[in-house]
C-alpha cells in the first residue's frame, strides 16, 4: 500500500508542470512596446580604469633588444560619468540595435610614452564629448 502511495505522490509531481502551463502568444512590435520595461534599456554611473601598459612591437625587422617597441605606461580612464538625466540608451530601430551616446565627461591619462627604453613624455585626453552621436548595429 505504501508504494502505491508513492507512486501516486511521483505521478502527482510530475504532473505538477503541466497544470501551470500558460498559454503563450507571440507580440508584435506594437503590442511589445505597450509593455513597460521593453522599449529598451538606459545605462548611466561612473566609470574609471586603469591599464598597465599598451605595447606596440615591430617585429618586421627582426630586433629582439626591446628598441623596436611603442609603449603607453599607467593608462587611466577616470571621471567618466553618465548622468542618469541623460543615461546611454540602447534600443532596436528599424530592425538595428541603436546606441544613443549623451554627454560622457572624463579623460585619458597615459603616464609614460616610451620607445624601446627612451620615455618621449606623456599625452593626456581632456573634454572628450560624443554627446549626440549614434552607433547602429545589425548583422549582414
Amino acid at each position: 500500500m505504501m508504494t502505491l502511495k508513492k507512486i501516486a505522490l511521483a505521478v502527482a509531481v510530475v504532473a505538477l508542470p503541466f497544470a501551470a502551463h500558460a498559454d503563450l502568444k507571440a507580440l508584435d512590435d506594437s503590442a511589445l512596446s505597450d509593455v513597460t520595461g521593453q522599449a529598451g534599456i538606459s545605462i548611466s554611473g561612473n566609470f574609471n580604469a586603469t591599464i598597465g601598459s599598451v605595447v606596440y612591437t615591430d617585429t618586421e625587422d627582426g630586433v629582439t633588444d626591446g628598441s623596436n617597441t611603442l609603449s603607453l605606461n599607467t593608462v587611466t580612464l577616470s571621471g567618466f560619468n553618465i548622468d542618469d538625466n541623460a543615461p546611454l540608451t540602447i534600443d532596436v530601430v528599424d530592425s538595428k540595435l541603436q546606441i544613443g551616446l549623451p554627454t560622457i565627461n572624463g579623460q585619458v591619462k597615459v603616464g609614460a610614452v616610451n620607445i624601446g627604453n627612451n620615455s618621449i613624455g606623456g599625452v593626456a585626453v581632456n573634454d572628450l564629448n560624443m554627446a549626440g552621436s549614434t552607433v547602429r548595429i545589425w548583422g549582414h
